[in-house]
């Protein structure tokens, strides 16, 4: 019996001190989230047309993209691509590299898309025979910024597609 409250006292003497301790662990400070100025875009892309936005990313980190435009029939894309690297002849064959996308109902369509330090093209692409008017803003976020979703590759318009014109959109 002796022997055994020997034990329970070194047991204790042992472990106590791992219990706790005078000052408490201090939490890491987060990151704040740095988002650059909005690049606004305003203005109208006509029927089966395919608008340009040319941005410049002068840092990585995510485009996080807002668009919004007239009429919820519309079917409309928006993509992002390497700048210079998608003539209106490569997005008409469907042989353009897209960074990000996206073709859903969804009104207003926001999605991100992860960049290194370049320059890219926000393209808008009017499927329908409507002329159509567009409103949105870029912001290049940091990491520590929530993002939108991701883009998604799976194109939902591909019924919609067609030939369209190239136009100039800002």
């Amino acid at each position: 019996m002796r022997n055994l409250r020997r034990l329970a006292g070194l047991l204790l003497a042992l472990l106590l001190p791992a219990c706790g301790s005078s000052s408490p662990t201090p939490l890491p400070t987060p990151t704040p989230c740095s988002q650059s100025a909005p690049i606004v875009i305003n203005g109208p892309v006509p029927g089966r047309g395919l608008g340009r936005v040319t941005l410049s990313a002068p840092t990585s980190g995510r485009l996080d993209i807002t668009m919004d435009w007239t009429f919820a029939t519309t079917a409309i894309g928006f993509y992002v691509v390497s700048a210079g690297t998608c003539p209106i002849d490569a997005f008409n064959a469907g042989t353009c590299t897209f960074l990000g996308r996206s073709e859903t109902t969804a009104k207003p369509r926001k999605f991100s898309v992860n960049v290194s330090a370049g320059n890219y093209e926000l393209l808008v692409a009017v499927f329908s025979t409507d002329d159509e008017s567009v409103s949105g803003q870029v912001v290049l976020s940091g990491s520590t910024c929530p993002a939108f979703a991701s883009a998604g590759q799976a194109s939902t318009l591909a019924a919609a597609r067609g030939l369209l014109t190239d136009t100039t959109l800002r």
